[in-house]
């Protein structure tokens, strides 16, 4: 399967209105020999989904069947191992995951969505702080006044919430949040 076609059949799933995404995912995944472009992607996007319907032990044997394929997708194996760990209240897996997305982040191998989907889980895990600083890791480059792309976007609004919750002063990146929600109302 080539590169166009197998991005677009991970659409087709990902954002069709179907219920069976993990088991989509990951048929397609299996159908694609080991090696070969879109496999990891699939599979990451499957054992995603088997998170979401609380198939921990599923989800976590996708995962370690493709922790040393190349990296596909926008979300890292270790962001979706982050999420099962703060699920299971892991505290100490969850550090180490975190230590080795930051030690990724520094040589550029994170996505923003990765950062985004980390600042979300550490969100719901209650971790504001920790939010925070991967909210705006990916913003660190970014004007807040240019144009941001949705990923980006995302991440100035996850940062502005949780910055709310810590008390933080209101700064550049919070007023254009507070942009984009005005924007989202009107």
């Amino acid at each position: 399967m080539d590169t166009y076609d197998a991005e677009n059949l991970f659409d087709e799933i990902e954002f069709g209105a179907r219920a069976d995404k993990a088991e989509a995912h990951e048929r397609v995944g299996r159908s694609i020999p080991v090696g070969e472009h879109g496999r990891v992607m699939f599979l990451k996007a499957a054992a995603e989904h088997w998170v979401m319907r609380d198939e921990i032990a599923h989800a976590r044997e996708l995962l370690a069947e493709v922790a040393d394929g190349p990296d596909e997708g926008v979300l890292s194996v270790r962001a979706i191992e982050l999420a099962i760990a703060l699920r299971e209240d892991d505290t100490a897996e969850a550090e180490t995951l975190l230590g080795q997305l930051l030690a990724d982040f520094r040589k550029d191998l994170v996505t923003t969505a990765t950062c985004h989907f980390v600042g979300e889980c550490l969100e719901r895990a209650d971790q504001p702080k920790k939010a925070h600083r991967w909210f705006t890791l990916p913003l660190s480059n970014v004007d807040p006044d240019e144009d941001l792309d949705t990923l980006e976007e995302m991440c100035v609004e996850g940062r502005a919430r949780v910055r709310r919750r810590l008390g933080l002063p209101h700064d550049r990146y919070d007023a254009v949040a507070d942009e984009l929600a005005a924007m989202r109302e009107g």
